[in-house]
């Protein structure tokens, strides 16, 4: 495929945007109260240690930072760290974070989906674009954004070959297409935008298992503001996710378990 094709293939498929704002405005509490990551324990933070990525006084941008936690641990490796997010509550959370940790790391409220890189003043700007785990890249333009921004490394990481327990059941109920396939699009077409270029993009894996509960009431509406996010529901469809969760909650909570791969995609640019 050529950059044309891959451009029309892989696009954003977000269609009700209140939806998916309230869904991470509400998320925002538990992302600020995850602790910070380690090279011991996190293979963003392993793999930005093995390759250098980041030294005293560096640059970095942290794309859909969420509670700022890596704009944190970057900080203590000597960054000059700014994370950006489309959620004003995820922000918020990282400032009151940054607060309490004393931290010098800025934060902006920003949809990377939207944002201008040179009006910003963010074009070729950062020693490292840092991409973790975040639904901000979710096309061709929001991914080629990461290496029009960099002027050394970009990190992008995502959950791939997932399952879950839960979601799955509920798109089958419904008669959607799985989730898994847009987060296992973005590294093949991820990939192939980077060698079309000329550049050699490095892979690295982590197979993970995922445990989450929720209160049915908190169940329902995570799971019918994340489907709806990117498929228009009826009335008699988002009943019919209430009473799959209800029916099938322990002690009024709904349980789910997620395997996932991880794949982290890491390249210079040149």
């Amino acid at each position: 495929m050529n950059f044309c094709e891959i451009a029309a293939a892989w696009k954003a498929d977000i269609i009700d945007e209140a939806a998916n704002l309230s869904r991470w405005n509400n998320k925002a509490e538990h992302f600020g109260g995850l602790k910070l990551p380690t090279v011991q324990d996190n293979l963003t933070m392993r793999l930005i240690a093995e390759n250098n990525m980041v030294n005293p006084g560096d640059r970095i941008l942290d794309v859909g930072c969420g509670g700022g936690r890596f704009s944190f641990a970057l900080e203590q490796l000597g960054a000059r760290a700014l994370g950006v997010d489309f959620s004003p509550n995820m922000i918020a959370a990282c400032r009151k974070n940054g607060e309490a940790l004393g931290s010098k790391a800025t934060f902006q409220v920003c949809n990377w989906h939207t944002v201008d890189l040179e009006s910003s003043g963010w074009a070729n700007a950062f020693d490292l674009v840092l991409a973790n785990m975040t639904p901000a890249i979710a096309s061709a333009e929001t991914f080629l954004k990461l290496s029009q921004a960099s002027r050394g490394w970009c990190l992008m990481v995502k959950p791939t070959r997932r399952t879950n327990s839960v979601l799955d059941v509920l798109h089958q109920l419904l008669d959607l297409p799985q989730e898994s396939q847009t987060l296992d699009k973005a590294i093949v077409y991820g990939f192939d935008l980077l060698w079309l270029k000329g550049w050699h993009p490095y892979l690295d894996y982590e197979p993970q298992v995922w445990e989450n509960q929720l209160p049915v009431e908190q169940a329902v509406q995570e799971y019918t503001s994340r489907i709806r996010s990117s498929h228009p529901l009826t009335p008699v469809q988002e009943e019919c996710i209430r009473q799959y969760l209800e029916e099938h909650s322990v002690d009024g909570m709904v349980q789910e378990t997620s395997h996932t791969l991880i794949a982290a995609m890491y390249w210079q640019v040149k």
